[in-house]
């Protein structure tokens, strides 16, 4: 079980001097540079916080490159297939795999300096992953690599074009809807360059690629069907416009988009049908001399109320989330922008139709420009946006978990990983499938040295991770990079719920109960935790076999010298207990009731011992079957030894 500590943080001198701050930004060719704010206060706060450990195993720390630092975090996929996600990551000259328990699966050395994260996806639809990974650098030594979920390279890769940059997290869609994914990826040839579309087996998706661009490519590109003609898409920006085009290579009427003042570097749209019309919207940022936020529609003009300028005229490489939070097919748009030391706007969210949501915009040091994710990350029902900062204090980052309510942060937040989580911010996923949701997050040192490491770090949020917990968890909002956003679909299968309770003469409901649905597997499919009243439920499900299984931290209690004369009697065959009050004398774990079960149980009751071998609570739930209908499994909790039901658990 992950645990939760609290501490509290005494107050000292030392929170009175200046902290060390620095500012991350990029320069014109990528590498990441840092400027020293001076004067700078401390941002350590005095009071209670919440402190989330990091999973055993973790941090791993990879070796980073001088100069070329990497952005858009990390990438979490099952990639072997045995029901625990594997953790990718990119840095240097090397492309790891690590299991979630923080062992290396492999590495895979890489000619150029990789910085993007790879994207993962079944490109040949052949039930095995494939991961796609781009690198360069300058000198430019690029290259495009196509692996095997062993980390082998497949037959034709990687593919070297004169070296160039591939400047982006490569894309993994069917563009030409023959089934099979092509792979998607820019090549970067300065001042100009070029959008390339590439088969598995390295040819080009028809005579018309690659395209080329009469100015750097600048982002990720995205795919979709963006005016609902049945045929694919490419978005993408150059650093002077953006661009559509179809799978002849020809751009769509309306495109290039060309809007003065304005440029464009890493901010990789997202295409998303904000009314549902059947066509596809872009939504992305720029910078410049006179920064925006945008969404255009499918022919290049904008949305009504868009562009919003960005205050202070301040640039941005901030990578846009789009979610539905409601699951009603109305999204919520999510931007980020730097600041400096000062608490001032940095975290915007807009509707469709540009109008600042409520509680928005969020205000803290530093701003951010890395990815946006947005998930439940404390179980309250609501929903969080996780952002990193531009920021390192005394050697350490920040990853923000902000409240939607305008509350501010989540308690125990901003998490301080080691360096700078500058362009990175967080990817989160259950990534050991124990239906706990984890944090991810890729930070990195900046000394500008050959020994700077990159730090993986992942964080137990030790709340549920449910279907429905995780909104926008990566970078573009899965790893095959597409940056298609679509509605949720309607809920399909069949329901499980029930309530829990203590078997006392009330039935008290037990809240905070932590349950975790595991399949006829043992794999894990939901968990949740019930509410007040003790309630909880499990969607979605389809037929077949599943078990809950319960867990929770509640105070032991309730026995007295009462319950050892009932276990007692019925030892001696003068009185019986049956079904969890008998179960609950059994604190040996032996499988019946003995004298030795006594004996423990009055030991604890003199305070001689403090724990049983078998814990303190014991639930009664049964394994069920879904077949063709909700399932209603309403079940006990019970203090080992309270043979009576005595107890009133404290809430």
């Amino acid at each position: 079980m992950k645990k939760l500590f609290l501490i509290v943080i005494a107050f000292s001198l030392s929170l009175l001097l200046p902290a060390q701050v620095y500012r991350a930004y990029l320069d014109e060719l990528g590498a990441t540079k840092v400027t020293r704010l001076k004067n700078a206060p401390s941002g350590i706060k005095n009071g209670e916080s919440i402190i989330y450990n990091q999973l055993p195993g973790w941090p791993k720390k990879i070796a980073a490159h001088p100069n070329f630092k990497n952005m858009r975090g990390a990438t979490i996929a099952d990639i072997d297939g045995d029901g625990v996600s594997e953790i990718l990551a990119a840095s240097y000259n090397k492309l790891y795999a690590f299991r979630s328990n923080g062992d290396l699966l492999w590495s895979k050395s890489l000619t150029g300096t990789a910085i993007y994260p790879p994207s993962v996806a079944d490109i040949d639809m052949d039930g095995d992953l494939e991961i796609a990974q781009a690198t360069g650098g300058v000198p430019a030594n690029g290259r495009i690599y196509l692996l095997d979920h062993t980390g082998s390279d497949l037959a034709g890769w990687p593919m070297n074009f004169s070296n160039h940059w591939i400047l982006c997290s490569p894309v993994l869609a069917d563009v030409d809807g023959d089934g099979p994914l092509e792979i998607i990826f820019t090549e970067r040839i300065y001042p100009n360059g070029n959008l390339q579309v590439r088969k598995i087996d390295g040819s080009t998706m028809n005579a018309s690629w690659p395209v080329a661009i009469t100015s750097t490519p600048a982002t990720t590109p995205s795919v979709g069907d963006i005016d609902g003609d049945g045929n694919k898409e490419i978005v993408l920006c150059s650093y002077n416009d953006v661009l559509a085009f179809g799978t002849d290579g020809a751009l769509k009427p309306g495109f290039p988009v060309v809007n003065p003042g304005t440029a464009f570097s890493y901010q990789s749209p997202l295409l998303v049908d904000l009314d549902g019309t059947g066509k596809l919207d872009i939504v992305g940022a720029s910078h410049g001399d006179a920064p925006e936020f945008y969404t255009l529609k499918f022919d290049g003009s904008y949305r009504p109320g868009w562009p919003v300028p960005i205050p202070n005229n301040d640039w941005t490489y901030t990578t846009p989330a789009v979610v539905d939070i409601a699951g009603k097919g109305t999204f919520n748009l999510f931007f980020t922008k730097p600041n400096g030391d000062e608490v001032l706007p940095m975290l915007f969210g807009f509707n469709k139709d540009a109008a600042s949501i409520s509680n928005f915009p969020v205000s803290a040091r530093g701003g951010d420009e890395g990815i946006i994710t947005v998930a439940d990350v404390d179980n309250d029902g609501q929903y969080e946006v996780v952002t990193g900062s531009n920021l390192c204090e005394d050697s350490f980052g920040f990853i923000h978990a902000f409240k939607m309510n305008g509350s501010g942060e989540v308690p125990g937040f901003p998490l301080r990983p080691l360096g700078f989580s500058y362009m990175n911010g967080a990817d989160l996923a259950d990534v050991n499938n124990d239906g706990i949701l984890e944090l991810i997050s890729l930070s990195y040192e900046q000394n500008f040295s050959a020994t700077d490491s990159a730090v993986l770090n992942v964080y137990s949020l030790n709340v549920p991770c449910t279907p429905n917990t995780i909104l926008f968890g990566t970078y573009k909002g899965d790893n095959s990079r597409s940056g298609l956003i679509t509605a949720p679909a309607p809920p399909v299968g069949f329901t499980l719920s029930g309530m829990v309770s203590y078997p006392n003469a009330s039935q008290t409901p037990l809240e905070g109960i932590n349950l975790v649905l595991k399949n006829s597997s043992g794999a894990v499919v939901g968990s949740t935790t019930t509410n007040a009243t003790g309630n909880y439920s499990f969607s979605e499900l389809q037929n077949g076999e599943y078990t809950v299984s319960p867990a929770t931290f509640k105070t032991w209690g309730g026995v007295t010298v009462s319950d050892v004369l009932l276990f007692k009697k019925h030892i001696a065959n003068i009185s019986y207990l049956q079904g969890i009050f008998l179960a609950s004398g059994d604190v040996n774990g032996s499988g019946s009731l003995t004298a030795s079960d006594v004996l423990l149980i009055k030991k604890r009751i003199a305070s001689i011992v403090n724990s049983f071998p078998e814990g303190d609570w014991l639930f009664n739930n049964t394994p069920v079957t879904i077949n063709g209908g909700n399932i209603i499994l309403d079940f006990n909790g019970l203090c080992f030894g309270d043979a009576n039901g005595s107890y009133i658990p404290v809430r």
